[in-house]
């Protein structure tokens, strides 16, 4: 058996581990320590964006402050990625993978999921809390960043990160939010599973996943859901040649994106 398919076997154990305890009522408690966070020691963040490190080609998730001035980077695993993107963007598999079943499971028994945590970090590794409301009492259960990231997404529930951690551990977004406010473009990395939903055959781009109202990007035919694939005389692969190519363009460049099944090319109007 292939390492990805042990890890996915891994994921999927615990998972639903957490979906047999939802059922009897019995949600156990897990040998991590606690920390007790108050409202006020708690910020609002929102999944900015997916990215991938260059270095372990290990997928990043970046929660942002309201204010999108700052982002806190966490290191997830592929499969966490692709489900992250994929409740972004509302896609459904032909057949319930294991965040869709525990979705399921919780509706199904009439639970709901209130809103998730993510508490401290010990060793580099992050602890996060999912908060379940279930016949009328809240019930907390410890889960990874991630998975709580994807089921916050699934439940439209808030996310929520300690201050503390977000002061020691979040980056800077000027050079993000530059680009947004001068082009007007907001984009992601592209997944096996987002290709896939676009029909797109490779994952080898740059996903637009929104263009703002009366921006230039709009003006210029650009559309949620298109696919860069070549940005002047560069072959866009991933977010980082895709900055890089825009960085070295000039006023107006052309490009090539996809879109429903075909190949298009457009003028950009950068400056």
């Amino acid at each position: 058996m292939g390492k990805g398919r042990v890890k996915l076997l891994v994921v999927a154990t615990g998972l639903l581990l957490v979906i047999l305890k939802i059922i009897s009522g019995e949600i156990l408690a897990q040998n991590v320590p606690s920390v007790p966070l108050e409202q006020k020691e708690l910020l609002q963040v929102k999944v900015y964006q997916l990215g991938v490190d260059p270095v372990s080609l290990q997928p990043i998730v970046f929660l942002a402050d309201a204010l999108e001035e700052r982002a806190l980077p966490i290191w997830i695993g592929p499969f966490e990625a692709n489900a992250i993107e994929a409740a972004r963007q509302g896609t459904k598999p032909p057949r319930p993978q294991t965040h869709d079943l525990l979705e399921n499971v919780i509706r199904k028994t009439k639970g709901k999921i209130q809103g998730v945590i993510i508490t401290h970090s010990k060793d580099g590794i992050y602890y996060a809390t999912m908060v379940m409301e279930k016949e009328g009492r809240m019930v907390e259960i410890d889960a990874r960043p991630s998975d709580s990231i994807v089921m916050a997404l699934k439940f439209k529930a808030p996310i929520f990160v300690s201050r503390n951690l977000f002061a020691a551990g979040a980056i800077p977004l000027g050079k993000e939010k530059e680009i947004e406010e001068r082009y007007g473009l907001t984009i992601q990395e592209l997944t096996p599973m987002l290709a896939e939903s676009f029909s797109f055959g490779s994952t080898r781009g740059v996903l637009v996943s929104d263009v703002r109202q009366g921006s230039s990007a709009e003006k210029d035919g650009l559309q949620r859901g298109d696919i860069f694939t070549k940005m002047g005389e560069e072959a866009i692969l991933d977010i980082i040649s895709f900055k890089a190519a825009l960085a070295k363009s000039k006023e107006t460049v052309p490009a090539r994106v996809f879109r429903k099944g075909k190949f298009l090319s457009l003028t950009l109007h950068l400056k």
